[in-house]
């Protein structure tokens, strides 16, 4: 025989789609992110961004000698 909590409440897990739906939006947010931070680091260095180019981003860092 099952007992129920001493409270008389049922914890119910919510339904996987809540876990897809919030897998599918913290994906999207992600990927949002990570546009918008390449923008700021590719736009010019007169429109407020890096100036950098796309081997830049993925090339090592070089520190002045």
């Amino acid at each position: 025989m099952s007992q129920l909590p001493s409270d008389g409440t049922i914890q119910v897990k919510p339904q996987s789609n809540i876990y897809t739906l919030m897998l599918i939006i913290t994906a999207l947010v992600l990927c949002v992110a990570v546009g918008l931070v390449m923008h700021k680091l590719m736009a010019p260095v007169t429109g407020g961004g890096y100036g950098m180019e796309l081997g830049d981003i993925f090339s090592p860092v070089q520190t002045p000698k």
